[in-house]
């Protein structure tokens, strides 16, 4: 469970943060949340879905990374199988706080918060935090702007997102998968874009998709499923 404390010279003048890629910093997971403005850089390598959150029924966009918990196809030690890693986990250790419980995050009401309990967070090597004038270092003035980077945009992926379910663009997707040894198995709760009902939309709703961005998206989200083949392959290679 994460233990997030507010970052200041005093307490972290000596704390250094492991930068490296693994399971051991837990990036051994089948789905990552993702923002819609990575969607250009995602579609090139993921694939792209929706999944609905059982406790709030809202639905979020994930990257696809594994077909069960604590498989992350696309991680080989400690190393990807492709240059872009999803911001949510090259954010880590760092959290938003936001200065008001139970407040929707924005610009004016959050605060850099440190997980202390992240494998990451150490004194002995990795970026440190402060220069030697007690200032913000590089590398945690990099993690700020990719912390509000993150939180901008899932506020423009949640309107997106909205967008959709308001034209009745999401629909579940039916994947089923056969493995090395001949078994198969079905895999329910991923969803992606309609797409007779993308191309049934009016003339003005398709402008003012294509004004947003969200035209492109959609069809980078649909697009993508076509990258589940490939982890099929790494998961029967790896059997």
């Amino acid at each position: 469970m994460a233990k997030p404390v507010l970052i200041d010279f005093e307490q972290h003048s000596k704390t250094l943060i492991k930068t490296g890629r693994g399971a051991e910093f837990g990036e051994n997971v089948h789905f990552i949340p993702v923002i819609a403005d990575e969607v250009r850089a995602l579609a090139l390598a993921y694939p792209l879905c929706f999944l609905k959150d059982n406790n709030t029924g809202q639905f979020g966009l994930n990257v696809l990374t594994g077909f069960e918990g604590g498989e992350n196809l696309y991680l080989q030690g400690d190393q990807w199988r492709t240059h872009y890693v999803p911001i949510h986990l090259r954010r880590q250790p760092f959290l938003v706080g936001v200065t008001e419980e139970g407040a929707k995050p924005t610009s004016d009401n959050t605060l850099l918060t440190l997980d202390m309990d992240s494998a990451r967070v150490n004194t002995e090597q990795g970026e440190g935090l402060f220069n030697e004038q007690g200032k913000p270092s590089d590398y945690l003035t990099q993690m700020i702007d990719l912390l509000g980077q993150l939180m901008s945009g899932n506020n423009r992926t949640e309107v997106f997102i909205e967008t959709l379910l308001e034209h009745d663009l999401i629909e579940e997707l039916q994947l089923s998968i056969t493995l090395k040894d001949g078994q198969q198995k079905r895999f329910d709760g991923l969803y992606n874009i309609n797409e007779a009902n993308l191309g049934a939309l009016s003339s003005d709703n398709l402008e003012a998709f294509h004004k947003k961005g969200y035209l492109q998206a959609c069809y980078l989200i649909a697009a993508s499923t076509g990258h589940i083949q490939t982890l099929v392959e790494w998961k029967k290679a790896a059997q």
